[in-house]
């Protein structure tokens, strides 16, 4: 069984996936496809590093 190394693979998988199904009458199949591209990106979003300023406490 293959499973995706990182988002960009799944990305791409899903998006395939919804290709296939409107293009064949799947039309409820390509909206829940649709729906898991945007959690995929979201949560990419939410997992990727920020760059961030430190806080640094000066004790006021």
């Amino acid at each position: 069984m293959y499973l995706p190394e990182n988002n960009s693979q799944m990305f791409d998988i899903l998006s395939e996936l919804r290709v296939y199904a409107a293009m064949n009458g799947l039309h409820a199949l390509a909206e829940r496809l649709d729906d898991a591209l945007i959690t995929l990106t979201q949560e990419g979003e939410r997992s990727a590093p920020v760059d961030r300023v430190p806080v640094v406490n000066d004790g006021h």
